[in-house]
């Protein structure tokens, strides 16, 4: 499930493997063995690709299903403004 988790955010938020690779000090053929689920990262790498992602440890390892968005630094009409865009993205997929 993690493969299929990171590469899905890898290419949702438009990081190529080498971008990927460099900001988490990797090489390049490490990010494909983890896309192609020959190993998982280790814990100290789950954690700060979960960071970066804005996803949990137990999103990222298919434990969990459900995505947040960081929000706690902005006011309440901004909270409540994103809120209503989500409900709008929603109601235009339906």
């Amino acid at each position: 499930m993690f493969k299929d988790r990171f590469k899905e955010l890898r290419t949702a938020y438009k990081y190529t493997q080498n971008e990927i690779a460099d900001f988490f000090n990797v090489a390049v053929n490490t990010v494909y063995s983890w896309e192609n689920g020959m190993f998982i990262p280790e814990k100290t790498k789950l954690v700060k690709m979960a960071d970066f992602f804005n996803v949990s440890v137990d999103y990222l390892l298919g434990m969990d299903n459900k995505r947040y968005i960081e929000v706690s630094d902005l006011t309440p009409e901004q909270v409540a403004h994103i809120q209503q865009i989500i409900n709008d993205l929603r109601e235009a997929g339906k």
